[in-house]
């Protein structure tokens, strides 16, 4: 069987050299450990969706956030479609589908280090791997430095772990939301806060600030002016915000050579 490379670029040796979970249990640990920050994380974000959910919009429960949770799996997305599902009426499924085009299309690139690696797994794994690529499985998959059989192990184990987790979160924040003894008033700004941080964390790199800055460019671009000239509308300028920051992002990207121009 010939080589994979993995996203590092370290080969593939042949399935069934590596170390499989059932003879010492090496990967399942290994990604317990990986994989508990983003396990904990999930479990209070999901609880976060849960609660924001069934209390926003009417008619919600715990079987809503099983399915959501379960086909979706796309946290900023399902915090998103709160707002959404709250006010049907005022969102055109143009809208919406937009919006969520914007808001995932970064999963497109999560793929790319494994398009060598994932078609030499069986079809049910592979699309289970995919539709769990979520931003915090990314990054472990991508740091693992396993190969064969132990990383095929380890990944589905990470993956399977962080998925059952946001499940979980949300499925319990759905059924303890409607019986809280005080109000949940701000618990939406919880995946904000969440973004905040990361992207404080993002910023002490010096090539992380002009996307940073662009981004805050862009919402104020257009939420001042909405806000001082069309308050009704000041709650849906996100589209508007990131086709800018799209447009910037892609203005300012580095130039290739053209072929043949001489180096200076």
């Amino acid at each position: 069987m010939a080589e994979t490379a993995l996203p590092g670029g370290n080969p593939t040796p042949p399935q069934g050299k590596g170390k499989d979970i059932g003879k010492g249990g090496r990967p399942l640990r290994d990604a317990l450990v990986a994989a508990s920050p983003v396990i904990l994380g999930y479990l209070t974000m999901g609880m976060a969706f849960g609660v924001l959910l069934v209390t926003r919009v009417e008619g919600s429960n715990g079987w809503w956030c099983l399915g959501f949770s379960a086909g979706a799996l796309s946290g900023s997305m399902q915090f998103a479609s709160v707002e959404m599902l709250a006010n049907a009426p005022r969102y055109s499924l143009l809208v919406t589908a937009a919006l969520a085009l914007l808001i995932n299309i970064r999963y497109c690139v999560y793929g790319l280090p494994f398009l060598n690696l994932f078609p030499t797994y069986p079809w049910p794994l592979r699309l289970f791997l995919i539709q769990n690529l979520s931003d915090e499985t990314y990054a472990i998959m991508a740091s693992s430095p396993r190969t064969g059989t132990e990383q095929r192990n380890f990944i589905t184990a990470v993956a399977a772990l962080d998925y059952a987790s946001w499940v979980a979160g949300t499925v319990l924040g759905a059924l303890v939301g409607r019986h809280l003894p005080f109000s949940t008033e701000g618990i939406d700004f919880a995946m904000v806060a969440l973004f905040v941080v990361i992207l404080v964390d993002l910023c002490r790199e010096r090539s992380n600030w002009i996307p940073a800055a662009v981004g805050a460019l862009s919402t104020l671009l257009v939420i001042l002016p909405a806000m001082l000239f069309f308050p009704h509308l000041a709650n849906k300028t996100l589209l508007a915000a990131m086709a800018i920051m799209t447009a910037l992002l892609l203005a300012l990207r580095p130039r290739a050579p053209k072929e043949g121009a001489s180096a200076p």
